[in-house]
């Protein structure tokens, strides 16, 4: 389960912060930028995410 929210004000550099809990293994970690949650997604799957975004391709076909 994962929640992720804006703190700050738009006109005060705003940060984005995020905690996911992974339910069946109850870790659960916060995070302040988008590379944390990606390495926390990758060591409690043991799977390496991909660099980036591939759903623009897969709409170009």
């Amino acid at each position: 389960m994962a929640r992720i929210w804006l703190e700050g004000e738009s006109g005060n550099n705003p940060t984005w912060r995020g905690h996911i809990r992974h339910v069946q293994g109850k870790e659960e970690g916060y995070f302040q930028n988008l590379s944390e949650m990606k390495a926390f997604l990758e060591r409690i799957s043991g799977i390496p995410l991909p660099l980036k975004d591939n759903s623009e391709a897969d709409d170009q076909e």
